[in-house]
C-alpha cells in the first residue's frame, strides 16, 4: 500500500515532463537558414560571393549565438553589422536578423559549406527559460577555374571599376627644379580594399619617382562594399629634355558581364615649363671647371672686384640698370652660399639654395640645368634628398657647386 502511494507522483511527473518535451520540439518557433548568391554559370576561384544568414523566432530571446563552420575551402570576412527587419512567417510578423559574409572560393571543384548553428535561449509565455539550437541546411557550390580567362598579373573581380589620374602641377607644366605629385585613385564595387592590387609599377627613362604609402578604405553600402585605394608618387624630370610617363593598365573581371575588361590611364608627357633643348657639347665643355683650380679666396676677391666695378657703372645708369645690378648681386650671393653648403655637405640646404637660384634667374638656370653633367648630378642629389631611406649624397656637392657656378658665369 505504501509502495503504491509513492509511485503515483513519480508517474505523474514523468508524464508531465514528457508532454512538455514534445511541445517544445513540435511547436514551430521560427526559422534559421543560410543562402549563397551565385551567378548562373557558376563562380570562378577567388570571386566574391555573398552568403546570408537569416534568423527569426516567435519568442522573446534571452541570448543567442551563431556557430560558424570551418569554411576550409573559402576565404571569408563579415560584411558590415547584422541588419534587422520584419517578415510575415508562419502567420506572424517576426523580427528577422540578417548577417552577411563575403566568401571567396580558394579552389575549383564542388565545394561544400557545412551547416551553421543558431544556439539561443528564449522565454516562453509562462516566463520559463528554454535553450535550443537551430541548424541550417548544408550548401554546395560548383567553382570554376580561371584558366579560361587568360593570364592576369592580379585577379581583380568587381561589379565596376574606376581609375582617376591626378597631377599637381600638370606633368608638362612643372616649374624648373620642382616636382609634381601624382595621385592615382582606384575604386571598385563589390569587394573590400584589401583585395585591390599593390602599388602599380611606375618607372620611365628620364623621370625620377618616389613612391608614397598606399591608402586603402572599404566603404559599406546597402548594395555591397566599395573598395578604394590611393597610390601616390613624387615625380621629377631628370633634365630639361621631356620624358614620357607610361600608361597604367588594370585588367579586371566584370562580375555582372562575366568577362575581362581593361581600365587604364593614358601616358603623359613629363617636362619642365618651357623646356629648352640641351646645349651643344662643345659649349658645355668650354664652361667646365672655371673655378675648379681656383681657391675660394680668389673667387671671393674676383666677385668683390666685379661688384665694385659694376657699382661705379650703375651710378650713372637708369633704374632698370640698377635693378639688373641688384639681381646680379643676389645671384652671385646665392652661388657663394651654394658653395658654402657644399663644403658642409648640407644636401638639404644645397637643394633649397638651388630652388632660390632657379627663381632668381629662371632663364639662366634652365640653360645651366640642361647640361648633361649637371643634370645627372642634380638627379642623383634629389634621389638622396627625397628618398625615404636615409643615404649620403651620391655625388660630391663641392664638385657640383663648382660646375654650376662656372656654368652660370658662362651663361651671362
Amino acid at each position: 500500500m505504501t509502495a503504491a502511494r509513492l509511485c503515483i507522483p513519480v508517474l505523474v511527473l514523468l508524464a508531465i515532463s514528457g508532454r512538455a518535451g514534445a511541445r517544445a520540439e513540435e511547436t514551430p518557433l521560427g526559422r534559421f537558414e543560410a543562402t549563397v548568391e551565385l551567378p548562373k554559370e557558376g563562380p570562378y576561384v577567388g570571386e566574391p560571393l555573398r552568403l546570408k544568414l537569416r534568423s527569426a523566432i516567435h519568442a522573446r530571446v534571452a541570448t543567442d549565438r551563431i556557430v560558424q563552420p570551418g569554411l576550409t575551402d573559402f576565404d571569408w570576412q563579415q560584411f558590415g553589422v547584422d541588419a534587422s527587419s520584419e517578415a510575415f512567417i508562419d502567420g506572424f510578423w517576426l523580427p528577422v536578423h540578417t548577417r552577411t559574409l563575403m566568401i571567396y572560393p580558394l579552389r575549383a571543384g564542388r565545394l561544400t559549406i557545412e551547416p551553421f548553428k543558431w544556439r539561443l535561449a528564449y522565454f516562453s509565455d509562462d516566463g520559463a527559460r528554454t535553450e535550443m539550437e537551430m541548424v541550417s541546411e548544408p550548401l554546395t557550390v560548383d567553382v570554376r577555374s580561371r584558366e579560361s580567362l587568360g593570364d592576369s598579373e592580379f585577379w581583380l573581380p568587381a561589379t565596376s571599376l574606376r581609375v582617376i589620374d591626378h597631377w599637381d602641377p600638370e606633368p608638362d607644366r612643372i616649374p624648373v627644379g620642382e616636382m609634381s605629385k601624382r595621385t592615382v585613385t582606384v575604386e571598385a564595387e563589390g569587394l573590400t580594399a584589401d583585395r585591390l592590387p599593390p602599388l602599380p609599377r611606375f618607372r620611365a627613362p628620364g623621370v625620377i619617382t618616389f613612391a608614397g604609402p598606399v591608402e586603402r578604405q572599404t566603404i559599406v553600402t546597402d548594395q555591397g562594399p566599395i573598395a578604394r585605394a590611393v597610390y601616390q608618387w613624387t615625380v621629377r624630370p631628370v633634365s630639361t629634355t621631356p620624358a614620357v610617363a607610361p600608361a597604367i593598365h588594370l585588367r579586371w573581371f566584370d562580375i555582372a558581364a562575366r568577362r575581362m575588361r581593361d581600365s587604364s590611364v593614358p601616358e603623359r608627357r613629363v617636362a619642365f615649363i618651357d623646356s629648352l633643348p640641351p646645349p651643344q657639347s662643345d659649349d658645355a665643355g668650354k664652361s667646365r671647371g672655371f673655378f675648379s683650380a681656383q681657391p675660394l679666396l680668389a673667387s671671393l676677391l674676383g666677385f668683390i672686384s666685379a661688384g665694385a666695378a659694376a657699382y661705379l657703372a650703375a651710378a650713372t645708369e637708369t633704374g632698370s640698370g640698377r635693378r639688373s645690378w641688384r639681381r646680379r648681386v643676389r645671384t652671385w650671393g646665392l652661388l657663394l652660399s651654394l658653395r658654402a653648403r657644399a663644403r658642409r655637405e648640407d644636401a638639404g640646404g644645397f637643394r633649397e639654395t638651388l630652388r632660390k637660384l632657379s627663381k632668381a634667374e629662371p632663364e639662366r638656370w634652365r640653360r645651366v640645368a640642361a647640361r648633361a653633367d649637371i643634370a645627372s648630378g642634380l638627379a642623383a642629389m634629389d634621389a638622396a634628398v627625397f628618398s625615404r631611406e636615409p643615404a649620403s649624397p651620391p655625388v660630391a656637392l663641392a664638385v657640383l657647386a663648382r660646375k654650376i657656378t662656372a656654368a652660370f658665369r658662362a651663361a651671362e
